[in-house]
């Protein structure tokens, strides 16, 4: 009896469940990056550590969440969403325990690689699931909530790491996450039904997964090191030079092999191709909001840590707002007229940040530079996730996520070290009395070159378009697959796949 009425509880609040358990997955991923970089002092004069030691601490986490997105994609379309999903909370967990328990570096960057391995099984996972939803609407709707629970993740992130930090100690930066963790872990049978794993007779191209992996954690490598040895040195270049041919050895083997990792007819899909090249246009204005600005607050403006926090903290929170009016454009235009459009308004935002200086007062300049902001950015973000599965193979969604979320990554990574440099090298040469003045030079100049660049993006959506349905009747794509269930799409009905042109 008991059991039964259990049953039909879950099957009634199946949506709301599935909504929880996927946005949790974001926000501790997101969360999770930002409260660490609160921490690094403290983390620092703790252990002891140097800066080298210190920047290990992030490069840890990063090289294997870059390097795996691809690999973890793959592993979800071959033995289905769930068990990878649990896989990755598993790993998530278990890193969060090591660093949090950490006696020394030693130790401490084992978790951190396992946190950036569980991510790379998770993220992709989670946006295969709900690129899989047979309701467009229902669809828009959970990829509007994973960017608010991303948008909370990024605002709390940056205002809880400094208040554990200073209350608490370091360490609990990570062992607060695992009940949470855990929590979704163990939700996560309950939520997506047990299906047989997708059946392969290739396996899952060991060797494609090894290069693609060698080749990202180079790349990422590569331009992390920017930042200390600069990009014209040896240690930089070879790294670049070393990635660059596992790339080319990638996608020759790809080419010939009979299974591959990553399917490349995939890669010519319009929605997907223009969604995956336009969309580190977003991840660049996203990033130079929320590295660039907490910095920009803090050194030029004279915030402290938790002002510099809270100041931030709209553009999270209008996240809420603005994954309300994705899904009511979506509805209403074509992707591209939607994410085209959130490129400009992102640009906008960005450049009254960059007319700001040390005498700008929080409002009325600063405070809608981060709403406009927060609006474009998210509009953006929802527009090209939806984009980037809703037509390709339902046998492909994983994988196509693993190569989104990696181009998305390594956007990422390449804001912060870019805008980085390029605020430093402003702010050296700037001539001025006031070394807050200098800085805030080196922050305007970033904020006007990622302000470019959103437009830039803007432009390339507008120009490459989208041609829904292409892949329909394509010879070796399937249709797509729906629900929150990960059966072999042989053993499923088709269901209707969305044009698109919403």
């Amino acid at each position: 009896m008991t059991g039964s009425w259990f049953a039909e509880r879950i099957c009634r609040h199946q949506a709301f469940l599935l909504t929880a358990l996927l946005t949790t997955t974001n926000f501790l991923v997101v969360f999770d990056g930002l409260v660490v970089t609160v921490a690094l002092p403290a983390m620092q004069h703790s252990l002891g550590l140097g800066q080298a030691g210190t920047q290990w601490i992030m490069t840890a986490y990063t090289l294997p969440l870059a390097g795996m997105l691809l690999l973890g994609g793959r592993c979800s379309d071959r033995y289905g969403r769930r068990p990878v999903l649990i896989t990755g909370f598993g790993l998530f967990i278990a890193g969060l325990l090591l660093a949090g328990l950490a006696p020394a570096l030693w130790l401490l960057l084992p978790g951190r690689m396992l946190q950036g391995a569980g991510a790379a099984l998770a993220v992709p996972t989670s946006f295969a699931i709900i690129s899989a939803q047979q309701s467009p609407r229902d669809r828009d709707r959970l990829f509007a909530a994973v960017a608010v629970a991303g948008g909370l993740g990024a605002a709390g992130g940056a205002i809880i790491g400094g208040i554990v930090t200073q209350g608490l100690g370091w360490r609990y930066v990570f062992l607060l996450s695992v009940p949470v963790a855990l929590l979704a872990a163990l939700a996560t049978p309950k939520v997506l039904e047990r299906q047989p794993p997708t059946s392969t007779a290739g396996g899952l191209d060991l060797p494609g997964a090894v290069l693609s992996m060698a080749g990202l954690m180079l790349l990422v490598f590569a331009i992390t090191n920017t930042e200390t040895a600069g990009a014209a040195s040896f240690s930089t270049l070879v790294p670049l030079a070393l990635s660059a041919v596992a790339f080319t050895g990638f996608l020759l083997h790809e080419h010939s092999t009979k299974d591959p990792l990553l399917r490349l007819g995939t890669l010519r899909v319009p929605s997907f191709r223009t969604a995956v090249l336009a969309m580190p246009t977003n991840e660049f204005a996203y990033q130079g909001s929320v590295f660039i600005g907490l910095l920009f607050f803090q050194q030029a403006l004279g915030y402290s840590p938790l002002a510099a926090g809270l100041a931030f903290s709209p553009l999270g929170l209008v996240v809420l707002v603005g994954s309300s009016a994705a899904n009511r454009l979506l509805r209403r235009f074509s992707w591209t007229a939607v994410a085209a459009s959130a490129q400009f308004v992102s640009a906008v935002g960005l450049a009254l940040l960059a007319v700001a200086g040390p005498g700008s007062a929080y409002l009325p300049h600063i405070l809608p530079s981060m709403l406009i902001l927060g609006l474009g950015t998210v509009v953006g973000a929802v527009s090209f996730n939806v984009a980037a599965g809703k037509d390709i193979s339902a046998h492909d969604k994983g994988v196509g996520y693993g190569v989104f979320e990696t181009a998305k990554y390594v956007a990422g990574v390449f804001a912060v070290a870019g805008l980085g440099s390029i605020a430093a090298a402003r702010t050296s040469s700037a001539d001025t009395a006031s070394r807050a003045a200098a800085l805030a030079a080196g922050y305007q100049l970033a904020f006007a070159v990622a302000a470019g660049i959103a437009v830039g993006g803007g432009v390339l959506v507008a120009v490459l378009g989208d041609s829904p349905g292409l892949t329909r009747g394509r010879r070796g794509h399937a249709p797509a697959v729906t629900g929150t269930s990960d059966a072999p799409p042989s053993t499923r009905t088709p269901a209707h796949v969305d044009k698109g042109n919403r």
